[in-house]
């Protein structure tokens, strides 16, 4: 009889392989897991991204909206 491979999530599907890693390493050591696994490294580009993305969604498009308004 075969086996059929589980079923992955749909965000399993999207994320990045390195955040799954991560997210696993923080579920086994914690944070301080996490930080001798990636260093400052992985918290600096996780603070870039949501930089970037905060600022795209707050105070980028709502100026184009309400530019293209007036």
């Amino acid at each position: 009889m075969e086996q059929t491979p589980p079923k992955t999530k749909f965000l399993d599907r999207w994320t990045p392989q390195v955040l799954r890693e991560a997210k696993q390493v923080f579920r086994e050591g914690g944070l301080k897991g996490v930080i001798r696994r990636y260093g400052w490294k992985f918290f600096a580009v996780f603070f870039a991204y949501y930089l970037i993305r905060d600022v795209t969604i707050y105070i980028l498009i709502p100026w184009y909206v309400a530019k293209k308004l007036m």
